[in-house]
């Protein structure tokens, strides 16, 4: 927890630093429920207007085999990212957007405790519904579709996870706005 500090922090001061300079009308800050039921965590700061959201985030999680199909391997990652949004006039409602994100992320080959890390850097479009729940608690699905740069397949002890190319990430953040 020590090593987000500096970045929270600093993401903080940025968003205060934009509300302050009138360039931001909006401070928020969301969660994303289903990484902390996956042992992880999901913290998420974005500011903007009524035409423009832009966020940067913390995230992790350890991978049911549901999600990425291999029963061989555990999977966990970890890292950070950034949005930025279209909100066609107005903070709720559908909104549009591109996402970065680069990952550290951890395959153990479970007959073995072999452990392989790397970084992934992934890129793409997403696409959402933001609901004001009331005046400052947020509702949002998005699914994102993430192009993964490093997709090369990752082989332990001659067994090979299948890494792919194109992953969708669809989840819903629960926030609050200020």
């Amino acid at each position: 927890m020590t090593r987000l500090f500096p970045f929270t922090k600093n993401t903080l001061l940025g968003c205060v630093a934009c509300l302050s300079l009138n360039q931001a009308h909006a401070l928020d800050i969301e969660i994303d429920p289903l990484a902390y039921a996956l042992n992880g965590h999901s913290v998420h700061f974005g500011f903007g207007g009524n035409q423009y959201r832009f966020d940067i985030g913390t995230f992790g999680l350890e991978s049911p085999e549901a999600f990425h199909g291999d029963e061989r391997y555990d999977l966990e990652f970890k890292g950070y990212g950034i949005k930025l949004d279209y909100l066609f006039g107005r903070y709720d409602g559908v909104f549009i957007g591109v996402e970065a994100s680069s990952s550290e992320v951890e395959y153990t080959l479970k007959s073995t405790n072999q452990k392989a890390t790397r970084t992934q850097i992934s890129l793409g479009p997403r696409i959402g519904y933001r609901i004001m729940y009331n005046k400052n608690i947020t509702i949002t699905p998005w699914l994102g579709i993430d192009l993964n740069l490093d997709h090369d397949d990752v082989d332990l002890n001659g067994e090979k996870f299948d890494s792919q190319p194109v992953s969708l990430f669809p989840t819903v953040h629960l926030g609050w706005k200020f």
